[in-house]
């Protein structure tokens, strides 16, 4: 059900939808969207706290379980009403359990895992490509973690994230009017952390992990995360498209930035997934 009409929610401004708004990261980068004067379409699987997200003019939020094909559909039918294009599509669902090794994890948990940090985003994905902004719309999912070393009993959620790393460069080589990337978040102080202590048998050590992260100061802020979001999103698709990029380790600020943006047109293999020492011996 769509929460809230209003005239102030027009086609003239550009359009972010954001699939679980609902989260920390979802809600933030909502607001941030919304006082930028940009409508956004957020969609939740429980409505819970949308800390005023639902009173705002220029906000839809709408029910959706990408676990679900009747409730994506529906999703998809309630937003073909809102006569829209959108123009930034960005993913923040995410789902940390099990937290287990491999062999010590239900299997269909393992397998509900990896669907839903991948394909299920994916099918939605799917459903609002034909009502993209044809002139430059960008298609973000967030990927952390996994790909240059072995997060230890997160091989689901991981391999996932993965997953959706390599189909940025197959989409985006498919499409020549949008652009497909992920970005690592690094660690964000948000509620999804809680999963280690609802997971079962979840080890000492992952749980001592995240304690002693979340206890220190470090980590990225969420206004970095938006302002760098924005900045790429600003970017020619032969600089960002296909690509996978890490908050804590590339230059979005001063004028390292503008270098980057070199040498990613420059080098198409920068930033995607590749054989380490692909050129040994060579």
């Amino acid at each position: 059900m769509i929460r809230k009409i209003s005239e102030d929610f027009n086609s003239k401004r550009k359009t972010v939808i954001i699939l679980s708004v609902s989260s920390d990261i979802g809600k933030d980068l909502g607001k941030r969207f919304l006082r930028d004067g940009i409508n956004l379409i957020g969609t939740y699987r429980k409505f819970g706290q949308m800390d005023d997200l639902d009173k705002n003019a220029k906000c839809r939020l709408l029910k959706c379980d990408i676990s679900q094909k009747k409730s994506v559909n529906n999703f998809l039918q309630q937003f073909k009403k809102l006569n829209l294009k959108w123009d930034i599509l960005l993913s923040c669902v995410g789902d940390l359990l099990p937290l287990n090794s491999f062999f010590e994890c239900n299997f269909e948990s393992w397998n509900a895992s990896m669907q839903v940090n991948s394909i299920d985003q994916l099918r939605v994905v799917h459903g609002l490509y034909p009502f993209r902004n044809t002139e430059g719309a960008k298609v973000v999912f967030f990927a952390g973690g996994g790909v240059n070393n072995t997060v230890v009993d997160a091989s689901a959620y991981t391999a996932a994230k993965i997953m959706l790393i390599k189909m940025c460069e197959f989409l985006d080589t498919e499409n020549k009017d949008v652009s497909f990337f992920s970005i690592g978040p690094g660690f964000l102080k948000t509620k999804i952390h809680k999963q280690v202590y609802q997971g079962k048998n979840v080890s000492r050590k992952k749980i001592i992990e995240t304690e002693n992260y979340l206890k220190t100061k470090k980590g990225i802020k969420m206004a970095y995360l938006y302002e760098s979001l924005k900045w790429l999103c600003q970017q020619p698709k032969e600089a960002v498209g296909g690509r996978n990029f890490s908050l804590k380790g590339d230059p979005f600020k001063g004028k390292k930035r503008n270098l980057l943006v070199q040498e990613l047109v420059k080098d198409q293999n920068m930033y995607k997934l590749r054989r380490y020492k692909n050129d040994f011996l060579v």
